[in-house]
């Protein structure tokens, strides 16, 4: 029997700098043929000129986000299997095999995840922390915390995806985890373990805007509430993830204003301070308590020196 085809889709909006490496790092699958599918999300910079250099679909659309760009992806992909492979990420040696294999292997699956290794703005790996093996039940570890930590990380069954719409043209920042709840709350997946993908951290990642990780991934992960209730198991893994996220963002996000006080960005720093209010609240009174605190000490140092 033919293997079957592998689509991987790479949406890329002004990283034609980095573009090259992920095209490259998209290795031929020893069983099967791959197809690579670049959607050129508007950018401004040379990505279409980089991706004419290389044997892929190249399509276009004016700037509409990364999920609108991995949907024009997935409506173009003829593949059994897909890989969403970030313009700015890479696919490690051998992943797109393992993906395959682990979900021919598993056919009541309809995704096979592994792991990454994170590298840094030059492509230099870096020390990553542990990612540690998944329970069977998939929809209830990603209501405790998504361990998908990129979307090359995961391969999907293409008819999966498509028959949950794709991604949500509605989300932004977490619209990779919207997608990965909704397909595990109808399929398992299976965890391989392996290391299929390299995760390059920099400064325009968008992950590193803590604010916008907590609103956008709280919305993402309260849409789960109805398909909870009644399940002990899984209401008791979402209101872990909740308290997760609230304590994982909320905790980057103080760091985020205490930074803008300290640079009298006043603006910056009130508009995140209503995210925290509003997100993670308990947070916003530990840090205010925190300040308290350390202006009584203080206070009463200079007013009661030794």
């Amino acid at each position: 029997m033919a293997a079957p085809l592998i689509s991987v889709v790479i949406p890329c909006f002004n990283q034609g700098h980095f573009l090259a490496a992920a095209i490259r790092s998209v290795r031929p699958a020893e069983r099967g043929p791959v197809e690579i599918i670049v959607v050129d999300d508007g950018s401004t910079d040379n990505t279409r000129n980089v991706a004419a250099q290389w044997p892929v679909i190249y399509r276009h659309q004016p700037n509409s986000g990364l999920a609108s760009s991995r949907n024009l992806g997935l409506a173009e992909s003829k593949g059994k299997f897909i890989v969403f492979l970030d313009a700015d990420d890479m696919l490690a040696p051998g992943a797109l095999q393992i993906g395959a294999s682990a979900l021919e292997a598993h056919p009541e699956c309809a995704f096979a995840t592994g792991r990454c290794v994170m590298m840094d703005a030059s492509g230099r790996l870096q020390p990553t922390p542990e990612q540690p093996p998944l329970s069977r039940d998939a929809y209830s570890e990603l209501l405790r915390h998504n361990y998908i930590w990129m979307p090359a990380m995961a391969m999907f069954r293409r008819n999966a995806v498509m028959e949950l719409g794709g991604f949500n043209p509605g989300e932004h920042a977490a619209a990779d985890y919207d997608l990965y709840l909704r397909v595990a709350r109808f399929w398992p997946g299976h965890d391989h373990a392996a290391i299929v993908s390299y995760y390059r951290q920099h400064g325009a990642n968008m992950s590193a805007d803590a604010s916008r990780m907590l609103r956008e991934t709280l919305r993402v992960h309260g849409r789960e509430w109805p398909h909870v209730i009644g399940d002990p198991v899984r209401l008791t893994a979402f209101k872990e993830g909740r308290q997760r996220w609230q304590e994982f963002y909320g905790t980057r996000l103080v760091e985020e204003i205490r930074r803008h006080v300290r640079a009298r960005e006043w603006r910056a720093a009130t508009r995140k301070a209503a995210t925290l209010a509003r997100y993670h609240p308990q947070g916003l009174r530990h840090h205010a308590l925190k300040k308290i605190a350390l202006w009584f000490t203080r206070h009463r140092a200079v007013r009661d020196p030794l």
